[in-house]
């Protein structure tokens, strides 16, 4: 994908907040139209000011919930007839605990949106930008892919999936003009671990977070490059490095060590 700006669309799903907003003013400078879509109708309004703001461009807001298939629905209605020339898959949410103690409901609204809904939307755009020759797709996936996540298994596994998924159509997109990307970004400020429902600023993961900007930044340069992964920052790419090299049974028990709960029992929030 080329960092020039072209006449066509950007679409960002959980655009209301944290990377979404950012990725929202980044790709407005390109001179790209944005839809974004959310569910919060208020910040989505803040959000597309924002980019009014920055740029002279279009801006088309969808608000809905990604986790029921009429959301899903309600933003692929809208994306058919549209040259996009950019899909940010970001919208997701995490759960942090024991997995027996989380709420089962909670455990299948993740994957929904942090998997069902992301494969979905990349049907709805991945063969026009194929047709087209040109186009990328940024799906955002975590460092948490890298190793599994105890006491964040179904989020990891959720990442783990992206992670996969997004290497293998890069590799089947590769000399179409069409790149798939997968930014892996640490525990940032993006209200992601104020969402988890308890306080896991205990933990060594959690302890410090990043600043949104440099991490979005990173993963346009990486869409723009055509690289399959980008791992913003050299303490996350170490780590990385480690979860790549090590057994998945000294994985997950490290993981453990490093995200064990505070208290016996937790609690999941959106």
């Amino acid at each position: 994908m080329s960092s020039q700006s072209r006449t066509g669309w950007a679409v960002i799903t959980g655009a209301s907040s944290g990377f979404g907003a950012v990725f929202a003013d980044l790709l407005a400078k390109r001179g790209l139209s944005l839809l974004l879509a959310g569910r919060d109708q208020d910040r989505l309004n803040a959000v597309a000011q924002q980019a009014r703001q920055a740029a002279p461009v279009e801006v088309e807001l969808v608000v809905g919930d990604l986790s029921t298939e009429a959301g899903v629905d309600a933003l692929a209605a809208r994306l058919a007839g549209r040259t996009i020339e950019v899909l940010v898959n970001n919208a997701g949410f995490g759960t942090y605990g024991r997995f027996a103690e989380l709420d089962a409901d909670r455990e299948h609204e993740l994957v929904a949106v942090n998997v069902d809904a992301l494969v979905r939307l990349t049907h709805a755009v991945l063969p026009g930008m194929l047709a087209r020759g040109r186009g990328g797709i940024l799906n955002v996936a975590s460092t948490i892919a890298f190793q599994p996540g105890t006491y964040q298994a179904t989020y990891g596994a959720s990442k783990a999936f992206v992670l996969s998924l997004s290497q293998a159509l890069w590799a089947e997109c590769r000399g179409s003009g069409v790149t798939v990307t997968a930014l892996c970004p640490g525990p940032s400020r993006t209200g992601f671990v104020d969402a988890l429902g308890s306080d896991v600023s205990h933990t060594a993961i959690y302890r410090h977070l990043a600043t949104p900007e440099p991490v979005a930044a990173a993963g346009l340069r990486a869409l723009d490059r055509g690289r399959a992964i980008a791992v913003p920052g050299w303490r996350n790419r170490i780590m990385t490095a480690g979860g790549r090299f090590s057994p998945g049974w000294l994985s997950a028990l490290i993981s453990a060590r490093m995200l064990r709960p505070a208290a016996a029992t937790t609690h999941a929030s959106r």
